[in-house]
């Protein structure tokens, strides 16, 4: 067996005599590498992505959120306090009210979603680090959080000596005709203190104030909320604090962690992940075409060498496998030359970056995993068999003979 891998090895690093034969194995690896190196930089662009929106809904979302499995508020009691005071998983938790309002800023108006936040809120929640202007409301006062898309959809601007307000309504709870439409809101005023920065698809809708205020708006009382919301002293523990809590509040309230949160955004990414693997695993398939195009023009040129292989007494098989060896490297080197490139790209742009996002400074996120590489070495190993088989299908012991 070492001889056939020396031979192998001979007929790989060994230019032919026929100059287009060495042109054409160039082209034929050059491809194999800058497909191999574009599919990881893709995957850890993915990668990236990921992690970046990821890290956005951390801004906003709580490691678990406890809402109500009945109408929009719940009774937040004695025995849900102690519960959460006295578990050691729990790091801390907020009660917030959450209702959407009516919004009126000069001639301007919207539709937005208020929520009413207690002091304990930025330590289950880091919105405070999402803040570009101001700060976050204080307790027990009609101040305002306001999102950056919603400032510039209202022409808002935070100035250090503003005094504009915004004015909210929400309907008045009741039965029956409504004769005065000026009786049928209530309503408030707010100062905005802070302009915050997430995702436009949140900081278009999300207002934020303190809980009394939000309580007070809607004529709640105080024991009265829409969620509360929990921190875990570990990741591990998110999942065991879930599920003590939905075996002793299960019934009455409803339970979820960060990701059933947000399960459609889970489910798109992963999706997007698996259709980007599938799309640039069928092109390093079509690049791997002109392996099997090189490899049979390879054993047409060296169909004088297989009368003295045969000579020397190797048999059919062994020839055969001389070239699916010789093959097999050839796709398998290019593959790995062009993750080693695609990864010193990465490395690049993590530290020193070059490619941004359209429109603003920030660079484009990119992570290196080592799951992604494992893929794309498993990928090119297969399809560079597959295709090394392929071109030797017809190769019978005719052919070599011959």
């Amino acid at each position: 067996m070492n001889y056939i891998r020396f031979i192998s090895k001979r007929y790989l690093f060994s230019k032919s005599g026929n100059n287009a034969i060495n042109i054409i194995v160039k082209i034929a690896s050059f491809g194999v590498l800058i497909v191999s190196a574009a599919f990881i930089i893709v995957l850890s662009g993915f990668s990236g992505i990921r992690t970046f929106n990821l890290n956005l809904i951390k801004m906003t979302d709580p490691d678990i959120k406890i809402t109500s499995t009945k109408g929009k508020y719940f009774k937040f009691t004695k025995e849900l306090k102690s519960f959460l005071n006295n578990d050691p998983a729990a790091k801390a938790y907020t009660k917030s009210v959450e209702e959407k309002v009516f919004v009126l800023f000069e001639k301007k108006q919207k539709i937005a979603k208020l929520q009413g936040v207690d002091s304990n809120f930025t330590k289950v929640v880091p919105l405070d680090s999402t803040i570009i202007a101001g700060r976050m409301p204080a307790p027990a006062t009609n101040e305002l959080l306001v999102g950056v898309s919603m400032a510039n959809d209202l022409s808002y601007m935070l100035s250090g000596n503003n005094y504009e307000v915004f004015q909210l309504l929400v309907p008045k709870p009741g039965s029956g005709l409504i004769t005065d439409p000026r009786q049928a809101f209530q309503v408030k005023y707010f100062l905005p203190v802070g302009i915050y920065q997430t995702t436009p698809d949140h900081d278009q809708v999300y207002l934020y104030t303190s809980l009394s205020a939000a309580q007070d708006l809607l004529n709640l009382p105080s024991n009265r909320v829409s969620s509360v919301s929990i921190s875990v002293t570990q990741p591990e523990q998110i999942t065991p604090l879930q599920k003590r809590l939905s075996q002793k509040f299960g019934k009455q309230l409803r339970i979820r962690n960060r990701k059933q949160l947000n399960r459609l955004l889970y489910r798109m990414l992963n999706t997007e992940n698996l259709m980007v693997y599938f799309i640039f695993a069928l092109i390093l398939l079509l690049a791997l075409f002109n392996i099997i195009g090189t490899i049979m023009m390879i054993i047409i040129d060296k169909s004088s060498n297989m009368k003295t292989l045969r000579v020397l007494g190797l048999t059919p098989a062994e020839i055969k496998r001389i070239f699916m060896i010789q093959g097999f490297s050839m796709t398998f080197l290019s593959g790995l030359a062009g993750i080693i490139f695609g990864l010193i790209l990465i490395a690049i742009q993590k530290m020193w970056p070059y490619l941004y996002i359209p429109q603003t400074n920030m660079p484009y996120p990119v992570e290196f995993r080592w799951t992604n590489v494992l893929w794309v070495i498993l990928t090119v190993i297969f399809m560079g068999a597959f295709a090394t088989y392929v071109a030797l299908l017809k190769l019978t012991e005719k052919n070599l003979t011959a």
